[in-house]
C-alpha cells in the first residue's frame, strides 16, 4: 500500500544572532594578531629608533671643565676625553659631528662648558678660541738672570728648574764660550699651556730664535757673533732708527780696530745699573769689556729682539763712530763722525744728567 508522505515545510526560526557572534569573534581574532604583530614589529621599531637616536645634551651647558688634549690624540681620544669629562652625553654625539667636519685638533689645555650638545662641541674645537694659555711677557734686553726671575714670577718655574734646564749648553746648541745662555732666550710674548715645563719652555724660547735667525741665514750654530752685535745695540739704542745708526758706530769701528767702548758691556761685566760708568768700572779686565778690550765681548750681554737682530745684519749708511744720549727722557742721540763733535755732544750729556739727576741713580 502506497503512503504519501507529506514533508514538513515550515519555515526555519533564523537565528538572529549567530553571524554577528561570528563577526565578533573574527574581529577579536584579528585585534589579538594585530596586537601580537605589533608587540613584535612596534618593539622592532622602537629598537631602531632607540638605536638611531643618539643622546646628547640639549644646553645651554653648565660649569666650565679644562680637557688637556695630548700630542696625537685622535678623534676618538677626543670624545673619549669629552664624555668622561660630562662635556657631552655620549661619545657618538660628539664623534659623528667630528667625523662630518673634520676639524684640526691641536694639543693643549681647553675649556668646555659641561653639558653642550656633541656640535657645540666640536664647533668650540674647531673655532680654537676656548684654548687656555698662560702669558709670558719678556722685554728685549734683560739678561739671563733678569730672564729668569720674569719666568718665575709671571708663570712659576723655579729659577733653579730654569737653570737646570739651561745647564748642558752644548745639548741645547748654545755656542757660548762665556758659558751662559745670554742672547739666546729670545724676547716675545708667549702663549703657554699650564704646566709646561722649564724644559719645554727653553725649547719653545730656542725655536722662537731658530726662526728670527733663519730670517738672515743663520742658525745657532753660527750665531754668536751676530747675537753679541745685536745684544749691544739692543742695550745703547733708544728710537727705532737709531738701532740702525748704533749698528753702523759698531760696524766701522770693528773695521779699523777701535774699541767699541760700550757703557753697556762695562756695566754687565761689573754688575753696574746706572747710565754713567767710572774710571774704575772701565779700567775693570773682565772679558765683557770693551773699554778694556778690542773687538767684541766674549758673548751677548742680553736678549736681543728681532729689530736689534736685523740692524745687525743691516746696518745704516754712514760714517760714524760716535754717538751719545743728550736726552735719556726722548730718546735723542746725536751721531758724529769726529771727536770734537762727539765731545760737544758729551757736554750737553752731562748737562741734561745735571738737570735730571734721577735718571742717572
Amino acid at each position: 500500500m502506497d503512503f504519501d508522505t507529506q514533508e514538513d515545510v515550515r519555515p526555519r526560526k533564523r537565528r538572529r544572532f549567530g553571524g554577528l557572534a561570528a563577526v565578533f569573534l573574527s574581529l577579536a581574532v584579528l585585534v589579538g594578531a594585530g596586537a601580537v604583530v605589533w608587540n613584535f614589529v612596534g618593539g622592532g621599531i622602537q629598537q631602531l629608533v632607540d638605536r638611531f637616536t643618539v643622546a646628547d645634551y640639549p644646553g645651554p651647558g653648565g660649569p666650565p671643565v679644562e680637557i688637556t688634549i695630548p700630542e696625537g690624540a685622535t678623534g676618538e681620544d677626543v670624545a673619549r676625553l669629552l664624555l668622561e669629562a660630562d662635556v657631552v652625553e655620549s661619545f657618538d654625539a660628539v664623534y659623528q659631528p667630528m667625523l662630518d667636519l673634520e676639524p684640526r685638533i691641536f694639543p693643549g689645555t681647553y675649556s668646555f662648558p659641561t653639558q653642550i650638545p656633541g656640535l657645540t662641541a666640536v664647533e668650540l674645537i674647531i673655532a680654537g678660541e676656548n684654548r687656555v694659555y698662560q702669558e709670558l711677557r719678556l722685554r728685549e734686553g734683560l739678561t739671563i738672570k733678569q730672564t729668569v726671575e720674569q719666568i718665575e714670577e709671571q708663570i712659576g718655574i723655579s729659577g733653579a728648574d730654569m737653570s737646570a734646564a739651561l745647564e748642558d749648553l752644548d745639548a741645547l746648541g748654545i755656542a757660548n764660550e762665556a758659558g751662559s745662555a745670554d742672547g739666546y732666550l729670545f724676547p716675545a710674548t708667549y702663549k703657554l699651556d699650564p704646566g709646561v715645563t722649564a724644559e719645554e719652555l727653553v725649547e719653545i724660547m730656542l725655536s722662537r730664535l731658530d726662526q728670527e735667525l733663519a730670517l738672515y741665514g743663520f742658525d745657532r750654530s753660527n750665531a754668536h757673533e751676530l747675537l753679541t752685535l745685536a745684544s749691544l745695540i739692543q742695550l745703547e739704542a733708544r728710537l727705532e732708527r737709531d738701532f740702525y745708526r748704533v749698528s753702523t758706530v759698531f760696524n766701522n769701528r770693528l773695521e779699523i780696530d777701535m774699541p767699541l767702548q760700550s757703557d753697556a758691556t762695562v756695566n754687565y761685566g761689573t754688575g753696574g745699573e746706572k747710565v754713567t760708568t767710572t774710571d774704575e768700572q772701565r779700567a775693570d779686565p773682565n772679558p765683557y769689556n770693551t773699554y778694556f778690550y778690542r773687538g767684541l765681548p766674549i758673548g751677548p750681554i742680553g736678549n736681543p729682539g728681532g729689530l736689534a737682530i736685523d740692524a745687525a745684519v743691516n746696518p745704516a749708511e754712514g760714517n760714524w763712530l760716535y754717538f751719545v744720549s743728550v736726552n735719556l727722557a726722548t730718546g735723542e742721540t746725536v751721531f758724529s763722525e769726529t771727536l770734537a763733535e762727539h765731545e760737544r755732544a758729551v757736554l750737553d750729556f752731562q748737562a741734561w744728567i745735571r738737570a735730571n739727576p734721577s735718571w742717572n741713580e
